[in-house]
């Protein structure tokens, strides 16, 4: 997963070539002894101030192709590509980024990781018939604005992708984390920061070898504001 604040849809456009190839084959969770295919659904959301995109499919990010965005200056951008525990939820209904509000934003998430779904469910007073983590973490955040409670039911990573955009004023802002507890894998959880020729991301590991770019780590366990 990655997301991007910026001017330049060409930066956007490599991040996603690197995340088709991520998805393709993760050199790392191979490496690892992990599923290394990334193959459970794919999605997207890409705001600008005047124009909200916001795109999931059930298929594989490398199975189809991103539509031009028609965006205009500066804008916002998170992608996700899902490699689901339970398949029984692999849907464009469990893609990534999911879609909350509350009082004052729209709020869209992508994690990677694993965070306790049960515990979750009893904070929030909430049992549907079948859901993802990640869709609880979501409806958790955009409930509390809160992100250590979410820490404390990590079970894996809860490696953090948020866009949030006002309903008042339209204005947005990009938020990540790169938190794991996991600590026997590092090179698999951790994330890293990317500038391109127009703006900045932050990133998952993988992409970061397919491009070969000059990045730099990531603060951990810490909420920080991109761009």
């Amino acid at each position: 997963m990655f997301a991007y604040v910026g001017e330049s849809v060409e930066d956007l456009k490599l991040l996603y070539s690197l995340l088709v190839e991520s998805a393709r084959k993760d050199v790392i969770a191979e490496r690892l002894g992990l599923n290394p295919v990334h193959s459970d659904g794919w999605g997207f959301a890409i705001y600008d101030g005047e124009r909200l995109l916001h795109y999931r499919s059930y298929k594989p990010i490398f199975e189809e192709r991103l539509p031009d965005p028609e965006v205009k200056g500066k804008f916002y951008a998170i992608f996700h590509a899902r490699q689901a525990t339970n398949k029984a939820t692999v849907s464009a209904r469990f893609s990534h980024p999911f879609l909350e509000t509350n009082e004052t934003h729209l709020v869209f998430l992508a994690h990677n990781g694993w965070v306790d779904e049960e515990r979750l469910k009893e904070k929030l007073n909430f049992r549907p018939s079948i859901t993802t983590d990640s869709e609880l973490a979501l409806k958790y955040y955009a409930k509390t604005g809160d992100v250590k409670f979410l820490e404390e039911v990590t079970k894996s990573a809860l490696n953090l992708l948020i866009l949030k955009v006002s309903r008042e004023s339209g204005e947005a802002e990009l938020l990540y984390e790169n938190y794991y507890v996991r600590k026997d894998r590092p090179e698999y959880y951790d994330m890293y920061l990317w500038e391109g020729e127009g703006g900045i991301a932050v990133m998952s590991s993988t992409l970061k070898y397919y491009g070969k770019l000059e990045v730099r780590d990531v603060e951990k366990g810490k909420l920080l504001k991109l761009g």
